[in-house]
Order: C-alpha cells, then structure tokens, then sequence
C-alpha cells in the first residue's frame, strides 16, 4: 500500500508543478520572445522543462530502483504534458507579449481612435471609400493593424473604403488583449460605428475582412451585427473548445483534445470578464450575411474547420488557395486572392 500511496503522492506533485509551470512560463519568459523565436515555441520548451522537473520529483518519489524510475517518467510523461498544457494556452491567451506596431500606415491614411465598450479605445487607420463601399479589416492574434497592409492596398486600389483596425490591447488599442477573439463581437461593432460615420460611405454596403483571429471576429460579428452585409473570413479555425470539438478528428487523441481546450476555456473564463463566444457554425447560421472562407492549401486543421462550418450552409462559399500557408493567401497567390475577394465583395456589396 505505502509504494502505491508514494506514486499516489509524486503524481499529484508532478500534475502541481506541471500546472502552475504551465501558467508561469506563458507569463513569464515566453512573453519576452522576439525575432524568429515565437512566443508558442518559448512556452513549449519551458513546458517540457518543467515537465520534466515534474517527472523527476514523481520518479524520485516512487522508487529507489533507476528502472521503475525510468517507466514512471515514461508512463506519466504524457499525463503531465497533458496538465501543463491547457493553464500555458489559457494564460497566453489572456495576458499575452505586447504586440508593437512595426509597419507605417498606408498613403493616404486618416488615423482614428475609436471609442468602444468598457472604456477601450481603438486605433485605426482609414482608407477613404470610393464607391461607397467599404469593411472593416481585421488582424490575427499577437500582431496589429499594420499586418493587414497589403490586403488593405489591394481593397482600395479597387475603390472600398478600408478601416483598419487594431484589437483591443494590441497596438494603440488600449483595454485588456485576448488572443483567442473573445472580445470580437465588441471590437468590431464599435468598428462598424466608426465605418458608418465616415462621409461617403452607404451604411447598408458595409463588409469585414478579417485574418486568423480577425476571421473568426468577423464571422461572430456579423451574427451580432445585422449592419454587416458580407464577411470573408481567412484562415477561420477556432475560439473556443466548441469550435474545435466540431472538426477535430474522433479516437483517443480526439477526446483528450477536447478534454485539454474544455478546461482551457473554463482558466480563460475566470481570468478575464471578455464574455465566452458561440461556435462559429453558429454565428455562419445565424447571420444573413454571404460568407467567404478563405483556406490554405498547406493546413489541414484550416480545411476541416471550413468545412465543419459552411456544412448545410448556402451562403457560405469555401476557397483553398494551394501552398498558401496560414493567412498567406494573398502572398502565394495575389492574382487569385485579388479576384476571389474582389469578386464576392462586388456581388454582395454592389
């Protein structure tokens, strides 16, 4: 009994430190990554370190013999890694690295600051509309408005107005970031205020464009939003375990993904008052809005959450551009991204 209540012991041990480690390396060290070094692959090495730390103190715990050590550290590896995982993802989410603006803003471009909800401000800048037209366009998690440049050219070379703008907390935004979108639906309809007030522009031609992160914002935005009549979504995955339970595949490797983004999602929930968001299939069938999912060719997990939300759904239209990689449609293929965007925003927004 006494050596299965010390593995008993060293195994809450290990969870202990592999949770809380969890949380402190997404706070901590991978908030200062910079350069080629992401901030995901900093908390993964930090991750395995302190699973290892963990597993050490469990191996120590069990048994003298170097052997029955060995077995420990390999039956319980995957179990730690699993427990470290969900407070890393959560803590990065909520309280991630500060994303700076890098890039200037396009010719032309009227900068605007942006009164939203719970006292945020949005920074923007404002490409003018020539056809009457325009849509708020949308950057993915950890980046800013300036990353959407080149989308924002070829949207304005073709006469739409173009706001581009930065999520709360990131940039100019001032308020509290959330790199899972869970602020969206706020953002963007302060957004399509701003939009509505510029002169010239029609309030009922009014689209988002949204990359990554800024996809899955637009698709939740427009189901909250009936003022938004078209939205294309690029690289569209998943803000929350609902969104991935959907089209993640079935087996064991499936349900303890589900498990793992279950208990994420609740850590996020009591660290942030960012209100948690319906699934995405939901916002697509909730909204009148026509929707254009744009997927890359070179990501699997891109084509099945495409597919799992445009499922049953006409107004829903689904285009991969091959060996794109994420959110790099328009770099691997500028003729074709051009005239698939172009297109669908001439026929839904005239």
């Amino acid at each position: 009994m006494k050596p299965i209540l010390t593995m008993a012991g060293g195994i809450a041990v290990a969870w202990a430190i592999a949770f809380v480690f969890g949380a402190v390396i997404a706070l901590g060290p991978a908030r200062l990554a910079r350069g080629d070094i992401s901030v995901l692959s900093v908390a993964a090495g930090l991750a395995a370190l302190a699973c290892a730390c963990a597993l050490a103190c469990l191996a120590y715990r069990t048994s003298q013999r170097w052997w029955i050590r060995a077995i420990v550290i390999v039956a319980a590896l995957p179990l730690v890694a699993i427990t470290a995982f969900p407070p890393a993802v959560a803590v990065w989410a909520v309280y991630p690295s500060y994303a700076h603006e890098t890039h200037a803003a396009p010719p032309g471009a009227a900068e605007l600051s942006i009164p939203c909800t719970r006292g945020a401000t949005l920074g923007a800048w404002y490409l003018p509309s020539t056809n009457g037209a325009a849509v708020v366009l949308t950057h993915g998690a950890g980046s800013t408005r300036g990353a959407t440049r080149a989308h924002a050219e070829v949207l304005s070379d073709a006469g739409y107005g173009v706001l581009m703008v930065d999520a709360r907390g990131h940039g100019s935004s001032t308020g509290q970031a959330m790199d899972l979108g869970w602020w969206g639906d706020e953002d963007v309809r302060c957004a399509v205020d701003a939009l509505t007030a510029q002169p010239g522009v029609e309030p009922d031609r009014i689209g988002i464009v949204g990359l990554s992160m800024g996809g899955e914002q637009a698709l939740g935005a427009a189901r909250a939003d009936a003022r938004v009549r078209a939205v294309i979504a690029e690289g569209a995955t998943q803000r929350t375990a609902a969104d991935k339970a959907g089209w993640l595949p079935g087996g064991p490797g499936g349900w303890i993904q589900r498990r793992m983004d279950s208990v994420r999602d609740q850590l996020v929930e009591w660290m942030t008052p960012a209100p948690r968001p319906g699934t995405l299939r939901d916002a697509a069938l909730s909204t009148d809005a026509p929707i254009l999912l744009i997927v890359a060719g070179t990501v699997a997990d891109e084509s099945r959450a495409a597919e799992w939300i445009s499922a049953g759904n006409a107004r829903v239209q689904v285009v991969t551009i091959a060996g794109a990689s994420h959110t790099g449609g328009l770099q691997a293929d500028r003729e074709l991204w051009s005239e698939t965007v172009l297109d669908f925003l001439h026929d839904t927004l005239g």
